[in-house]
């Protein structure tokens, strides 16, 4: 890695471990060895490094579900696994996402733009795909439904719930909410990989506190 990217990878890890405002740009060059001054030639301030650092968090989180999808059976079944995957990731994702929008609102605007573009567009591409393979109805609206999941999961990922530090209810909202919403869209052949799906990867997790 150069020495740009070794800074991000580092700062992200501070920012998911003690949060995006208590982390300083002092504490990131004292971790580092380095000079502040040398982390404001590179990036100019504390936000664009932030942007930096959380998209590399999301480009790390994309890539860990495209390994975990591997062990899929279909198209479908892809979805639950993601699913899994971001309701497990989901309080501290949530967490920074509430915290960007409090104190770095001009990076919280980047960050939504950028990152719901490629979010909407994956949601479009599975869509489609389970669609031609026959497990969602050729009815779907895939806009409309494209817009319901990616909203849905952004709204919840908002949710005080997560302030009250009330995971299990949390889980079991975004867990149930977005299965179900997904089990009436399927034809016959889609509901039993939904179910067998939700049994093998999910059935626990409302239960399970994070």
């Amino acid at each position: 890695m150069s020495s740009k990217e070794i800074i991000i990878e580092s700062a992200m890890k501070m920012f998911v471990a003690h949060g995006v405002k208590a982390v300083r740009m002092d504490d990131i060059a004292r971790e580092l060895s380095i000079s502040k001054r040398t982390l404001y030639e590179i990036f100019g301030d504390k936000e664009e490094l932030l942007y930096q650092s959380i998209m590399l968090y999301s480009r790390h989180a994309c890539e860990r579900r495209a390994e975990l999808a591997k062990q899929a059976d279909n198209e479908l079944e892809v979805m639950i696994i993601c699913l899994r995957d971001m309701i497990n990731a989901a309080p501290v994702a949530g967490r920074m996402r509430r915290n960007m929008r409090r104190f770095y609102p001009a990076v919280y605007e980047r960050l939504e733009q950028d990152m719901q573009n490629e979010s909407r567009e994956n949601i479009s591409i599975w869509l489609k795909r389970c669609v031609e393979l026959g497990y969602i109805t050729k009815t779907a609206d895939c806009d409309f439904v494209v817009k319901v999941l990616h909203d849905s999961a952004q709204g919840l990922l908002g949710s005080d719930l997560y302030e009250a530090n009330d995971h299990v209810e949390m889980v079991a909202m975004m867990t149930y909410s977005l299965v179900i919403f997904i089990r009436g869209l399927c034809t016959v052949k889609g509901l039993e990989v939904v179910d067998r799906s939700f049994s093998k990867y999910l059935s626990s997790v409302a239960y399970q506190t994070m």
